[in-house]
């Protein structure tokens, strides 16, 4: 049987004991007055012989007539008023609570409809069309969530696309870094490395920021990011220029947008990718630990693409030679741990 759940705020008892006394007051005062009209009139032997006696008669008579009144009207009241209303609240409580499943039965088993058979049906009613508004609305947020995401996505690869077509990179790079990073990253979280800080990312969020790692470079010009051969060191200084461009970039739109989360993920990559471990790379010199896992991350998965792709001042290197080249910047170049994990799983990289 299903237990009902009381409701505290209902002083049932209070209303009823009041009710009683009232009635018997008033039954009472009825029955001592028809007395002492019958005893004014001497209509009544009964009277003559034991006052007394009759007036415990009568007030026996009045408290049980005023039990029985004060019984009926409680029933009464209780099928017709409460039991109807503590069903309807126990409901809207479930509601409250976000079971839009629940309904309220009917009470008349002769399934005529009175005034209370009416109410629940209407609640009924509402409570349908709540739960169908309910489940659309969920339906209908998933769906442009959905199409959120992809138009995200699809900016964010439209983007890195630029900036890979003005570098005369048609390989992919960016894919390619975005499934690097991916790679590393499941390996590091398999080894458990890092969970003070990794616990905390939105792997789906940090992922699609990583396409935007190399977008300062449009703000670098044709003649340095197309040159076929060496760098000038004025040339080369203006390159590393893109670091602080890219994060630049990527504030504005932060503010503009309001989005955060997705875009911290993207000025790190952005800003700390060309950073080495032993300080001196740029924009910043960090050295270390001071320089954040994720531009550490790209800063292997980065290197290790540029040196297998062909691009206007090199051929493509072979595999093997990059690992090699990998290998000789641990420590200098590269942080020593993410060294040794990427070189563990090289072979997913061929």
């Amino acid at each position: 049987m299903e237990k009902k759940e009381k409701d505290n705020r209902i002083n049932i008892k209070f209303v009823s004991v009041r009710e009683f006394f009232v009635l018997f007051i008033v039954l009472a005062a009825f029955s001592g007055f028809h007395m002492w009209i019958y005893g004014a009139l001497e209509h009544s032997k009964l009277f003559e012989r034991n006052e007394q006696l009759s007036i415990n008669i009568l007030m026996a008579f009045v408290l049980f007539t005023a039990a029985l009144i004060t019984a009926s009207i409680g029933i009464f009241r209780y099928r017709t008023w409460t039991l109807p209303i503590e069903k309807l609240g126990a409901a809207a409580r479930e509601i409250a609570k976000g079971n839009l499943s629940i309904r309220v039965s009917p009470m008349r088993k002769d399934k005529k409809k009175d005034m209370v058979e009416v109410l629940f049906e209407d609640f009924n009613s509402m409570t349908e069309e709540l739960e169908y508004m309910h489940n659309n609305l969920q339906n209908l947020v998933n769906e442009k969530t959905e199409k959120v995401v992809k138009l995200q996505n699809a900016i964010l690869t439209t983007m890195s696309n630029l900036v890979e077509f003005r570098d005369d990179i048609t390989g992919g790079h960016i894919e390619r870094t975005k499934n690097g990073v991916k790679k590393l990253l499941d390996e590091i979280n398999k080894q458990k490395l890092f969970p003070e800080i990794t616990d905390n990312w939105d792997i789906n969020l940090l992922l699609q920021s990583a396409q935007l790692h190399d977008i300062g470079k449009i703000g670098i010009s044709d003649q340095i990011l197309k040159k076929p051969g060496s760098l000038t060191k004025e040339e080369f200084d203006e390159m590393k220029k893109h670091a602080i461009i890219g994060y630049n970039i990527i504030e504005r739109i932060e503010k503009d947008s309001g989005e955060s989360e997705l875009l911290n993920y993207a000025k790190v990559f952005a800003l700390n990718h060309h950073e080495k471990w032993d300080g001196t790379g740029y924009p910043n010199g960090l050295k270390g630990g001071n320089i954040p896992l994720e531009g550490r991350i790209m800063a292997i998965i980065d290197v290790y693409d540029a040196l297998v792709s062909e691009r206007p001042y090199k051929k493509a290197f072979p595999h093997e030679e990059a690992i090699k080249i990998i290998t000789e910047g641990k420590n200098t170049q590269f942080d020593p741990v993410l060294t040794e994990i990427f070189l563990s799983i090289k072979d997913k990289f061929k």
